[in-house]
């Protein structure tokens, strides 16, 4: 006998959007018929219930809209489902392909806005299908949403509050099914949803949970912004997903960059709205240095009005050279000596760690101790390949959040504007430093090569007394009018010759 649903989740959508098999996915079974094949006949809402990771819910799958209108008897079914759904926990998933947004699917989700009204909205998730065809064009969610604005906006409309699924995938289906509860439970209810990096398998009070969440520190909002740092290969994009709990930045194992701008994705993470920017890599042979400083720091504005946490990223098995050592003054030369405040080293690929603990190869290792002191003390372990593993994630988190309370604060825009109005102010600096040295070799050549000719000149006429002032006119004219040395020769003789007649 299975439990009692503790959350009932209602599939809304077009018809063949992927409702049926959506709920099969978060099911894990094959509890419902999808409409487009043969045996599906009834129109009719239905239910299904079982469990997700021992975690109780029952699934809704409900008549597809599409034209022409619902007729007034399908309406009505509809919001039985609702009433029916609303004596518990509920939350509605707006189900649509994540191949396209046609004015039709528009029009759609208007309907069912319309339906479900400005309350029911505010517990609205989008559920992306088709997710299998992202993965084939090697495409991230969000860089399909980059290239729909219409699905851009409708996401940013519903706070982000969206996930994704590919329901041919059998493999990991059920993997899909817990993240989409775990944020929904966090973000929608409030509720903590691990136990143990486990669904929690029963809550049979929730206010209890609030009393927790009511005693969060309010120094610490749900919000959270993240930039990722580092070079080109270390696994800043997989880190990423491993945040955000599902694959948005493009990720492969290759030494030539695969990030090359700056882009942000968002998800719920343990009841938080988290955003992450992932950078292009440092030392990027491939791109001129400016050109990459202005792109990193085009990061500070994509986590407006700045980021909470840089997460500076180092493989654990990364031989520490030079160039890994410049990387902190890197940061701060281009977001201000204050950054590394708001700084922390992510060491990735934990696993090749095995049973030796990431204090005993800081400790062993004085590069790596320098880089990790520089962020005040400040690193974590991830592994990537277990995306599963969400302790790590909270463990991230709560660092970041003790850092929070020691900043008081984010790392704003204005003193990234005030770090780079003096970077700006130095590099001019050092330009007519660097003039005013090449004018001064300039002078020091010309009368190392010509200072004996213009000796013999003056020596030739006679006259010593005007030799100072023939000079100085003469390398002004020759250095300063850039006029070819044997110009200002002849001028010299010329003139020391006329003086030479009064």
């Amino acid at each position: 006998m299975e439990p009692k649903a503790y959350l009932n989740l209602i599939l809304l959508g077009k018809k063949c959007a992927g409702k049926s098999m959506s709920g099969n996915t978060i099911l894990g079974r094959e509890a419902f018929i999808p409409k487009s094949r043969p045996g599906s006949v009834t129109p009719d809402s239905t239910a299904e219930s079982g469990t997700v990771d021992g975690f109780p819910v029952s699934v809704y799958d409900t008549t597809g809209f599409c034209d022409p209108e619902l007729s007034e008897d399908e309406i009505q079914q509809i919001k039985n489902v609702f009433q029916k759904c609303e004596s518990g926990h509920c939350v509605f998933l707006l189900v649509i392909k994540a191949d396209s947004f046609t004015e039709e699917e528009r029009k759609t989700v208007e309907k069912i806005e319309k339906l479900l009204g400005e309350e029911r909205l505010n517990k609205t998730w989008i559920l992306f299908t088709r997710g299998d065809e992202l993965e084939d064009e090697n495409m991230t969610i969000q860089e399909f949403l980059d290239r729909k604005i219409g699905l851009k906006t409708l996401v940013k409309k519903y706070d982000q509050r969206y996930h994704v699924f590919n329901n041919n995938k059998r493999r990991g289906a059920s993997d899909q099914a817990r993240l989409l509860l775990i944020n929904i439970l966090q973000r929608s209810l409030g509720l903590s949803a691990l136990d143990g990096g486990r669904l929690t398998r029963w809550i049979p009070d929730s206010r209890a949970n609030r009393q927790d969440a009511q005693q969060t520190p309010a120094a610490c909002p749900k919000s959270r912004r993240i930039v990722l740092l580092g070079k080109t290969g270390v696994g800043k994009s997989a880190c990423g997903n491993t945040i955000l709990g599902q694959k948005v930045f493009r990720s492969a194992l290759r030494m030539n960059a695969i990030t090359t701008e700056c882009s942000e994705a968002h998800a719920t993470v343990s009841g938080r709205s988290v955003s992450v920017v992932d950078t292009p890599g440092f030392f990027d042979t491939e791109m001129r240095p400016g050109k990459l400083v202005t792109k990193i720091g085009k990061s500070v504005y994509l986590s407006s009005p700045g980021p909470y946490a840089l997460l500076i990223v180092f493989p654990v098995n990364m031989r520490i050279t030079e160039h890994e050592q410049q990387i902190p003054q890197q940061i701060e030369m281009m977001f201000g000596e204050d950054v590394l405040n708001y700084s922390i080293i992510l060491f990735t690929h934990g696993d090749l760690l095995e049973e030796e603990p990431i204090e005993t190869l800081i400790e062993e290792n004085s590069r790596l101790r320098h880089l990790v002191q520089q962020c005040g003390g400040r690193y974590h372990v991830f592994n990537n390949r277990d995306l599963n593993n969400r302790e790590q994630v909270n463990d991230l988190l709560q660092k970041i959040d003790s850092m929070i309370e020691q900043n008081g604060g984010y790392y704003s825009n204005q003193m990234f504007n005030d770090a780079q109005r003096y970077r700006r102010e130095e590099e001019e600096r050092k330009q007519r430093e660097k003039e005013e040295h090449s004018e001064n070799t300039e002078f020091t050549q010309f009368f190392t090569k010509y200072g004996h000719n213009l000796r013999m000149s003056a020596f030739a006429v006679g006259r010593y007394d005007l030799l100072g002032d023939v000079i100085s006119a003469c390398v002004y004219e020759a250095v300063c009018h850039a006029h070819v040395i044997q110009h200002a020769q002849t001028n010299l003789c010329v003139m020391l010759q006329q003086s030479n007649r009064f």
